[in-house]
């Protein structure tokens, strides 16, 4: 006779300890208390659904194909109409209405492809590259994405805030220039009591194209966009200079109120989450994450302030991979914010460094960084100058790489690497290439500035990074001081010296690409596009305004964030204060305080040793 078996639920044994301390740190790991309380939760819920709420009112996704350039209207002159450089960022073929079908589909799968790879440059190698401290992989990397998902929700509105507040600028220009202005300059600008008479059609001889001029031109079309929203019937006779319209204000339609919503505008978001996600590095393991949704809304919202200052309104060069902009910001946000918010003596922490595992694990994301970084750096260069800025971002991570390998050998002593160069001067290139690839001519130029910028990164983490910790009390987890400060210092210096040479010769003249290997209308780079001693004053203007800037909202970030919560000292650097973990972490946790006792024991006799083995 057969017996049944009935199916049991498996029910897992509990842990078996060999002896008693092994027990007692279990069950104190089980009581331990979660690092986000109820009240936090819900704010951060509170926070998505007003995230929600917005996109539902206010975001549009953008129509594709994109439509053709309108035929002619009425009141349109297309052989005189003002074709000023618009203020805004595209990448190359964004403005491209022309062409067959096909040929539109293949610019689309383009930036497909860029947005692809910028996603994986912000979304997946940063996250990885925090993982490297030995109890804290699982968090590092899970709030990382958490902060760079809730940031770039916030960047998609505000970016575009920026170019809607900066037209708010231009129209006020349009009364009051901000430029000297006499009664010649008056009659030559067609100007009336300082009052600019916006032409938009006329002659292409007759277009002055100074900073100032150029700034007035767009604020034109500024109006003209505020006036089409409000009648769509000037739309109608104008499509011409309506198309036109949208493309200088960064608009997309004529809706007031309305945020668009496709690849670019994503890009342009993960563009601001770099650098939240910089600053993120610096308080990596000393914050809770209700203090990171904290970092990122005052994170976003300085970088896009300190954008729209120091490139729409002084006219500085940092559109590409944004040394000064992105990285120094990052840095200096970051650091001001850990010098307010974190608890103090973090750095003294047993659990603040890494072990083998996970710095190999986080060495893998350095390198898909490194791998993606001249796809970021490219992505907004002008058409004729993408691939030299892709090669010349190659080419000094290439030298960075080197460079910061032999500085770590000399540095840390013994001719012995160490692996937080590894891991942080060998893209020090690409971050030192972000302000100038578009302006260098030589590959040696870009590999030397690359290999000044992974020194650099070496220099700071060995001897800077211990300056701040015991003088500052700043606790840089990550080293993006290192990593992203110093290197972003030597890309913003790289483009003053690279600008202060230009003449107006150079930049309009016959001698026009002369230094460059490959032909570039200087007014789709440099603003200040009549003289280098103008580009080369508003690029030395821009490191110590982003620093400024950066260390101000900083602080009062850190402010708010230290209002808001406090994590434990007991919760710091741990993955159990926020995770469930597995049993192995418990095993881990105890083989690593064990260590730690041995360090501080004396070392044992041969005999000791040998009886150790016989036993």
């Amino acid at each position: 006779m057969q017996k049944s078996h009935e199916l049991q639920e498996y029910i897992p044994p509990p842990p078996a300890f060999t002896d008693l301390k092994s027990a007692k740190k279990y069950q104190a790991h089980e009581h331990k208390p979660s690092g986000i309380k109820t009240h936090e939760t819900l704010l951060m819920l509170l926070v998505q659904t007003g995230l929600l709420i917005a996109y539902g009112l206010f975001v549009f996704q953008e129509k594709v194909p994109k439509q053709p350039v309108p035929q002619p209207g009425p009141g349109d002159n297309a052989l005189l109409m003002d074709l000023v450089q618009p203020f805004k960022r595209y990448p190359p073929g964004f403005d491209n209405y022309f062409g067959s079908a096909a040929y539109k589909e293949q610019k689309t799968q383009e930036h497909y492809s860029s947005f692809m790879q910028i996603s994986i440059f912000t979304f997946l190698s940063m996250p990885w590259s925090f993982a490297f401290l030995r109890k804290f992989s699982y968090s590092s990397s899970t709030f990382a994405l958490f902060t760079a998902c809730v940031s770039i929700q916030f960047g998609i509105i505000c970016m575009q805030l920026v170019d809607r507040i900066h037209c708010m600028f231009l129209v006020a220009l349009l009364e009051t220039p901000n430029f000297a202005v006499t009664p010649e300059i008056l009659s030559e600008l067609n100007m009336t009591d300082v009052q600019y008479t916006c032409q938009l059609f006329r002659p292409f001889d007759e277009v002055e194209d100074g900073f100032g001029m150029r700034q007035l031109r767009q604020g034109c079309y500024c109006r003209l966009w505020n006036d089409m929203s409000q009648n769509s019937s000037l739309i109608q006779n104008e499509p011409l200079l309506a198309a036109h319209a949208l493309l200088v204000t960064g608009h997309r339609d004529f809706r007031p109120l309305s945020f668009s919503l496709d690849m670019i505008d994503i890009v342009d978001a993960m563009f601001s989450t770099v650098p939240t996600l910089i600053s993120f590095g610096v308080l990596v393991g000393k914050m809770a994450p209700v203090q990171n949704v904290v970092l990122v809304f005052l994170n976003v919202a300085a970088y896009a302030f300190n954008y729209w200052l120091c490139i729409y309104v002084v006219g500085a060069v940092d559109g590409t991979g944004g040394s000064t902009t992105t990285h120094t910001f990052g840095a200096f946000f970051g650091a001001a914010c850990t010098a307010i918010a974190s608890p103090k003596d973090a750095y003294r922490n047993p659990d603040c460094k890494g072990r083998y595992q996970s710095e190999i694990f986080s060495l893998f994301g350095t390198l898909l960084i490194w791998a993606y970084y001249p796809s970021y750096n490219s992505f907004y260069a002008p058409p004729t100058a993408q691939q030299a800025v892709a090669i010349n971002t190659y080419l000094a991570l290439l030298g960075s790489s080197i460079a910061g390998l032999l500085a770590s050998a000399i540095f840390t002593g013994h001719l012995k690497l160490n692996i937080f160069d590894a891991q942080r001067s060998s893209i020090a290139g690409g971050v030192a290439m972000g302000s100038v690839a578009n302006l260098v001519a030589k590959p040696w130029e870009a590999t030397l500035i690359g290999a000044i910028g992974g020194f650099a990164c070496s220099f700071a983490g060995r001897y800077l990074r211990v300056f701040l910790n015991d003088r500052l009390n700043v606790h840089d987890t990550v080293g993006v001081m290192s990593m992203h400060a110093w290197p972003g210092m030597v890309g913003w210096l790289a483009g003053v010296i690279y600008l202060m040479p230009l003449t107006e010769d150079t930049l309009t003249g016959d001698l026009e690409s002369a230094d460059l290997d490959y032909t570039m209308a200087w007014e789709t780079v440099l603003q200040h596009s009549n003289s280098g001693t103008d580009a080369a004053t508003a690029q030395a203007i821009m490191l110590p305004l982003t620093i400024a800037i950066a260390l101000t909202t900083g602080l009062i970030a850190g402010s708010i964030a230290k209002k808001v919560t406090v994590l434990a000292p007991e919760l710091l650097f741990k993955d159990d204060s926020f995770f469930h973990v597995p049993d192995d972490f418990i095993a881990k946790v105890e083989l690593n305080d064990s260590d730690d006792e041995d360090e501080k024991k004396p070392a044992a006799t041969e005999e000791d040793s040998d009886d150790d083995v016989a036993v």
